[in-house]
């Protein structure tokens, strides 16, 4: 009888105790998802220009130049891509961009031969975080370009099936898929090969080679004739 008794008041504790630890776990968990997602990568740090009106002397006087005045030699050429260029391009736009809801401000990329990342501060109904996408662009065998994004996190927070899903979502209902411009959008959230054209003003070129070094990328472009 005793023993019966001892059991019935250990279930009743235990009874007890469960919504106790069911809310501690919960509590935990909810911990470390705020601290994943408030994680802020040491990389991100974006360029403030002393005129964010003034479009980039990176690409007016440095980028572009060196795209235009080989493209019209009408042979294969080398162009370097530097990564604090890129940035003080990206600093120089309109941040920040706005849809359904979400703000995203100024990104920030980083190369290495490891891999590239792309970094941006997002915003949603007050919550604050980075947005990284992790790739590491390289051409295929018969020369198509491949982004190949490896994953996507919220702060440290790994989210990319989910992201991947939303970025074809969107890209689905606002770019137009026969379109052979916009349809390449499809193939960057999607990891599919495209055509690495590049066009300036009214001359285009084909990236041949890429090597993606500290701080850089190489290229070789061959002029495409129309």
């Amino acid at each position: 009888m005793e023993n019966q008794k001892e059991l019935q008041t250990g279930q009743k504790r235990r009874r007890r105790l469960w919504p106790a630890v069911t809310a501690g776990f919960s509590l935990l968990l909810a911990a470390i998802l705020i601290i994943l997602v408030a994680y802020n990568p040491k990389n991100y740090t974006p360029i403030a220009p002393e005129d964010p009106r003034e479009v980039s002397p990176y690409l007016t006087h440095k980028l572009g130049p060196d795209f235009y005045n080989h493209v019209q030699l009408d042979r294969p050429f080398e162009l370097i891509v530097d990564q604090e260029g890129i940035n003080d391009i990206f600093s120089r736009c309109p941040w920040p961009l706005a849809f359904e809801g979400i703000s995203i401000y100024q990104p920030v990329v980083t190369f290495s031969p490891e891999q590239s990342v792309l970094m941006a501060q997002i915003d949603f109904k007050g919550l604050s975080t980075i947005l990284s996408i992790v790739g590491k662009p390289a051409l295929d065998e018969g020369g198509m370009m491949n982004l190949n994004i490896q994953s996507v996190y919220l702060g440290a927070l790994p989210i990319t099936p989910l992201a991947r899903h939303l970025a074809r979502k969107y890209v689905s209902e606002n770019f137009d898929l026969n379109d052979p411009v916009e349809s390449v959008n499809l193939a960057f959230v999607t990891n599919q090969p495209f055509d690495p054209i590049v066009s300036i003003s009214d001359h285009t070129a084909r990236i041949t080679e890429l090597v993606i070094e500290p701080a850089q990328a190489r290229l070789m472009l061959e002029p495409v004739k129309k």
